[in-house]
């Protein structure tokens, strides 16, 4: 009998802990709106890990991208109506903040999740979710979702 009982006071913290750790990874449901003249979130920061909701309820598509940088969200590099983004995994202003290939395309009506979980809360950027078609950028469909600091 004691050898069950020292067996149960091992188990127990393991399992309270690893609870504590699963609960504290797990990404935060923010909600929002991506809109014709710009993207609503219902939160206006959270941290490292998140879920997004958004609903296209403008009525045109969005390619949309979460992207990390740490310029101010009206000064991002454009190209051709574009916002910049360097995939090349080399330390670019604005890179993908899911890595490569982070661009989705939200029709109009649709709801399109993305997770975007990091390791850790980067020190000095800010995530910014954004439409990158043509003229997007130009007429503000971004927010900017900052870090619990």
């Amino acid at each position: 009998m004691k050898t069950k009982i020292v067996e149960m006071a091992r188990v127990v913290p393991v399992a309270v802990a690893t609870l504590m750790l699963v609960a504290a990874c797990a990404a935060t449901p923010i909600k929002g709106e991506i809109k014709d003249d710009g993207i609503t979130l219902a939160a206006d920061h959270a941290g490292p890990s998140v879920r997004f909701d958004l609903h296209n309820v403008g009525t045109t598509p969005c390619d949309l991208v979460p992207v990390l940088t740490s310029l101010p969200v009206e000064a991002l590099p454009v190209k051709d109506g574009q916002v910049i983004i360097d995939e090349s995994g080399s330390g670019g202003p604005v890179r993908p903040a899911n890595g490569p290939g982070g661009l989705r395309r939200v029709a109009p009506g649709a709801v399109f999740q993305i997770e975007v979980a990091l390791v850790s809360t980067p020190k000095t950027e800010d995530r910014i979710i954004l439409c990158n078609g043509a003229g997007d950028y130009e007429h503000g469909r971004y927010a900017v979702l900052p870090f619990d600091r």
